[in-house]
């Protein structure tokens, strides 16, 4: 069920004020500034911390070691700063770390203590990346020593849930094993209603209390409740990091999902009018003031849930505005400031604490007796808050286009492209674009419906299909119509998607469907919200989550272009059961985004034996090193769930990406491939188009086949190429009679007339 959760009302009177959020080069230039501070203050990451009492009345200095709770948060932002700004030197910190720590826990491998369990968090990360046993062999021994035993009482205070549930959930992932799901909520099933006597939560304000020592009849001096900002502030944190991971058939998710959804509805009105929160969130006139730790975290939390479509952006994005503008000129010592001021410090720091009064007061210049978990936390606020800030304005000036080069793929026969090479530039883009597809094949049920022998004025027969891919669920089913010519025995079929519903498709100017009958070939047409709906929260509803346990694929695995174009493959699987349609030259096709889709659908499925992209622009045919147009920073913001994650990443870094689209043009090779632009159509880079047409011709001549077989761009409405043709036609973004023609003709050439 589709969750938007709207407080407007709630908003009216608590001095919450429209805010825009910077462009995203800003906040990364804020975190940057923030964590070069501290790497240049901590440049041995396994050096013993050492700081004065975590509290007043501990006024010694003492030490701990670098892998505490307190650090591990650091490196929890550090890891989500590395996310979309991937510097090599802040990978190399923290395996640096892990290694110095011999990739164990504070207390050992069978300590239960949450805090000293941070540290996996940052250890799965690495793994992730680069997956090196022992990076999570220490940290997996403890908690399934925890998995495995009855004892569920370990998490008594609220920041424990942040310490170590992202471990469990991630370790489950990684393991496929449930059983630490399960523990998981045991585990945090007592916190929240056992503890202390009816647990920490309350059911009524929707915050939680810090530990049992907080508890009523304990009180603020006003005589409220005391609900600490950053002890929420870590339950949501912790919340956010577990609905990131855990699969969406797990039996507790929706009770996490509206918990989140709880806070978030009782801490948006205690918002300060200059953005913070403060420290006791009921009580605003105990040590009421800027607090920084408490408002990134529900930042961050906040920022997420606008980027998942759980939050209505429309109205969270000024509240996330105003927190990240406040920490970022109230907390953030710029980078040119008085001698007696260090660039990248953050103020407004509470310490270690447990409750309000702890570690006050706070000010701009003051240290907390530890920096680095409160950088952490912004970080992580940070790396939510770049990732719906807006990107780059565009460039439309070919004179301003940074340098590129023109690479090769330096193959040298087709056998090793096919047995190495291939796989190597597929898992690029299964990675860091579109995601992985699913490999379990599902029963899928076909039901015919109407059928119309006299369609388009006599010309085809119509017949109406849907594909029924989970019983009993009518939101799980693609609905395909079929137009099949009269006159051929068994035609060529273009299959593709379009951008309305079927009945309205059949009048589109997009789709001449009579100019195609008449040439021999068959449409196969269906509308790509029956997938998934098109927009920010279009995985909770399309297949991604409805068919997840059967394909066993959890949605952030993949991307709304992948689960597209998986839908496509379903359709050519309903084909070659058509006695009309030749299964053996179904050309895929797509203009726009269904273009991009068409193209993963091509590089993944052989049997679609031709491909046309028209217009599909960044994250499709483009170049994407190109600056010109849309980019990937511009397309990650307004469209981020057509994409995996990963993608973002390379936003401000295009010239570092190890691939580039003509590789995903390339996997299609040997097979016919057709590149359209449009000269009114500058938003989708045409020369970048071109240029990528061009290169994806070194794969093509592997097999001896040729390319564009120019070196520039062709003249308007002039088309080039033999084996992968292209042309740039007058006229603005969209699929023309024009374009059509040449489609049909190139099919004639390529796979035979037949009429």
């Amino acid at each position: 069920m589709k969750v938007i959760w709207s407080v407007v009302l709630t908003l009216i009177g608590s001095g919450v004020g429209a805010q825009e959020l910077p462009r995203q080069g800003d906040v990364l230039r804020a975190m940057r500034l923030a964590n070069g501070y501290f790497m240049a203050k901590w440049p041995d990451p396994g050096a013993a911390i050492v700081h004065w009492g975590i509290i007043e009345s501990h006024n010694q200095p003492w030490s701990q070691p670098s892998h505490v709770w307190n650090r591990a948060v650091y490196y929890e932002g550090l890891m989500a700063l590395y996310s979309i700004d991937p510097d090599r030197k802040y990978y190399d910190y923290a395996v640096e770390w892990g290694m110095r720590h011999k990739w164990t826990p504070v207390g050992e491998e069978d300590d239960r203590l949450a805090d000293n369990q941070c540290a996996g968090q940052t250890w799965i990360d690495l793994y992730a990346i680069d997956a090196q046993p022992e990076r999570i062999r220490n940290i997996k021994k403890g908690v399934d020593q925890m998995v495995h035993s009855d004892k569920s009482d370990d998490w008594y205070w609220i920041d424990a849930l942040q310490m170590a549930m992202p471990v469990f959930v991630r370790l489950g992932v990684l393991e496929k094993d449930t059983s630490y799901f399960r523990k998981m909520y045991d585990l945090y099933h007592y916190t929240k209603t056992v503890e202390g006597g009816h647990g920490l939560y309350s059911g009524t304000e929707h915050l939680w209390w810090r530990d049992k020592n907080y508890l009523p009849p304990y009180k603020e001096p006003n005589g409220q409740d005391c609900f600490w900002s950053r002890g929420n502030g870590w339950v949501m944190a912790a919340l956010v990091r577990v609905l990131s991971w855990l699969p969406v058939g797990d039996a507790h998710r929706a009770e996490y999902l509206q918990n989140y959804l709880e806070m978030v509805k009782a801490i948006v009105p205690l918002q300060r009018a200059d953005g913070y929160w403060n420290v006791s969130l009921h009580d605003s006139t105990h040590f009421g003031g800027k607090e920084l730790t408490g408002t990134a975290l529900f930042t961050y939390g906040m920022a997420w849930g606008i980027r998942e479509g759980w939050l209505d952006k429309n109205v969270y994005l000024p509240i996330v505005a105003r927190a990240w503008n406040a920490m970022v000129s109230g907390s953030l010592h710029p980078a040119k400031v008085p001698p007696d001021f260090e660039p990248g410090m953050l103020g407004y720091v509470q310490g270690t604490a447990e409750k309000p009064g702890d570690g006050q007061p706070l000010d701009y210049d003051k240290r907390p007796n530890v920096e680095d978990f409160g950088l952490g936390c912004f970080l992580l606020a940070g790396s939510e808050v770049y990732q719906i800030a807006a990107p780059p304005v565009a460039n439309e000036d070919e004179s301003k286009v940074p340098p590129y080069t023109e690479p090769g793929l330096g193959l040298t026969t087709a056998k090793a492209w096919e047995q190495s090479r291939r796989a190597e530039v597929y898992g690029l883009f299964e990675k860091n674009v579109y995601g992985r597809m699913p490999r379990v094949e599902i029963p899928v049920v076909r039901r015919s419906g109407g059928v119309d022998s006299a369609a388009l004025d006599g010309l085809a027969i119509k017949k109406e299909i849907t594909l029924e891919f989970l019983p009993g669920d009518t939101a799980a089913q693609l609905h395909m119509v079929l137009y099949l010519p009269k006159k051929v025995r068994k035609a060529p079929v273009f299959v593709g998607y379009s951008f309305t519903p079927n009945d309205v498709t059949a009048h589109s100017t997009q789709w001449p469907l009579k100019e195609i009958i008449k040439r021999g070939y068959a449409v196969a047409v269906a509308w790509y919200w029956d997938i998934e709906p098109d927009r920010a929260d279009g995985w909770q509803t399309g297949i991604r989550t409805k068919l997840a346990g059967a394909l066993q694929i959890e949605p952030y695995e993949w991307s709304a272009i992948g689960a597209w174009a998986w839908g496509l493959g379903r359709m050519a699987d309903d084909l070659i059961a058509e006695p009309g349609v030749d299964y053996k030259r179904m050309i895929v096709i797509g203009h726009s985004r269904l273009g991009k889709t068409a193209l993963w659908a091509a590089a993944n499925d052989q049997r679609f034996a031709m491909t046309i992209s028209n217009e599909s622009g960044e994250g499709g045919a483009a170049f994407g090193k190109r600056d010109y147009g849309e980019t990937i920073a511009i397309i990650n913001n307004y469209f981020p769930w057509w994409f995996v994650p990963a993608y973002k990443q390379w936003g401000f870094h295009p010239a570092e990406m190890p691939f580039d689209q003509y590789m995903l043009l390339g996997l299609i090779a040997p097979r016919p491939l057709y590149v359209a632009s449009a000269m009114g159509d500058q938003w989708s880079d045409p020369k970048g188009e071109f240029l990528s047409a061009k290169l994806a011709g070194q794969v093509y001549q592997l097999y001896g086949e040729k390319g564009v077989g120019v070196d520039s761009m062709p003249g308007l409405e002039k088309p080039v190429g033999d084996f992968v043709r292209y042309h740039i036609r007058n006229g603005k973004h969209d699929l023309t009679l024009y374009d059509w023609e040449q489609y049909l003709e190139f099919a004639d050439r390529r796979l035979g007339r037949h009429i």
